[in-house]
């Protein structure tokens, strides 16, 4: 009797006591079946042991009875026997079999669930990549789309040059030091320094004017050496870094980079650096734009 309330128990424990990740896992329809079935014969055995094991523990009474009368028990010992090798044999290994198959679909059942939430996680995973890249890709088309038209103003506000500039003669006499013309000549450097300009930069003929300048000082000819360094002092002292100043550098930079052959590493570094400028002057920000411009000019040299 211990035996079937121990089986009973546990018959009770596999059919009703779940998990709750098992009760939240969704089986297969054809696995659940199969498990039904199996478990409705299962309690068809168990019943059957139950009803064996009565028929048995009335057999041991009876036996006890007929030996305490005195009689012979001998059939009845044999009954028993037989009841003892249905229990301990064929129900037992039935019960076994069945007991194995339900164990062999609970966990074909379980890794169903585990796979089938592993598919949903994934599947939700790359839908959120997928959101991801929509988003970039819109923002990127929109950044073409504004280096385009950016691009086209460039191209139809820089076809006029840069305002002429007039030097007037310098008002000082004609006797000029080595000196007088160095610090105008310093004077230049510093004010070219300060707004980032480089000698490309200059209206003509200003990037030729340092030279010139040092040209006539070193044949002595210190009133044309000075006169043309006070020209330089003038035409950096009226330039700008403004709009139109950053739409002309850009177009000579660009030209420039169309003229000179990269590498794709380079050509890919080149069109950050571009990206960079596109942003910093649509926001108003000419002096960021011109540093990295100046850094453009640097590399392709």
């Amino acid at each position: 009797m211990r035996l079937v309330a121990v089986v009973l128990a546990l018959a009770v424990c596999a059919s009703g006591c779940k998990s709750k990740s098992e009760g939240d896992a969704a089986p297969d329809p054809a696995a659940l079946k199969a498990q039904q079935e199996l478990l409705a014969r299962r309690d068809k055995l168990l019943e059957k042991r139950q009803q064996l094991e009565t028929q048995r523990t009335a057999l041991e009474t009876e036996i006890k009875e007929i030996e305490k009368q005195g009689g012979d028990p001998t059939d009845k010992k044999k009954q028993k026997a037989d009841l003892d090798s249905q229990l301990d044999n064929s129900t037992a290994n039935e019960l076994a079999q069945l007991n194995t198959k339900l164990d062999t679909i609970k966990t074909s059942g379980d890794r169903s669930a585990q796979i089938a939430s592993r598919e949903a996680e994934v599947a939700n995973r790359e839908a959120m990549v997928a959101n991801r890249e929509r988003a970039i890709a819109e923002r990127e088309k929109g950044l073409i789309q504004r280096d385009s038209e950016m691009a086209a103003r460039w191209k139809d506000t820089c076809q006029a040059s840069s305002a002429p500039v007039i030097i007037q003669q310098p008002a000082k006499g004609g006797n000029y030091s080595k000196r007088d013309v160095s610090d105008l000549i310093a004077r230049a450097r510093a004010a070219m320094n300060k707004k980032g300009l480089l000698a490309a930069d200059l209206p003509s003929p200003g990037p030729s004017l340092e030279g010139e300048a040092s040209k006539a000082l070193n044949e002595n000819d210190t009133s044309k050496a000075y006169f043309v360094a006070s020209q330089l002092v003038g035409m950096v002292d009226q330039i700008q870094v403004n709009r139109p100043f950053i739409q002309q550098k850009m177009t000579r930079v660009q030209n420039q980079i169309k003229a000179t052959a990269q590498d794709d590493a380079t050509k890919k570094q080149l069109d950050g650096i571009l990206s960079q400028v596109i942003q910093n002057y649509g926001d108003g920000d000419f002096n960021a734009a011109n540093k990295r411009l100046n850094q453009l000019v640097a590399m392709l040299r």
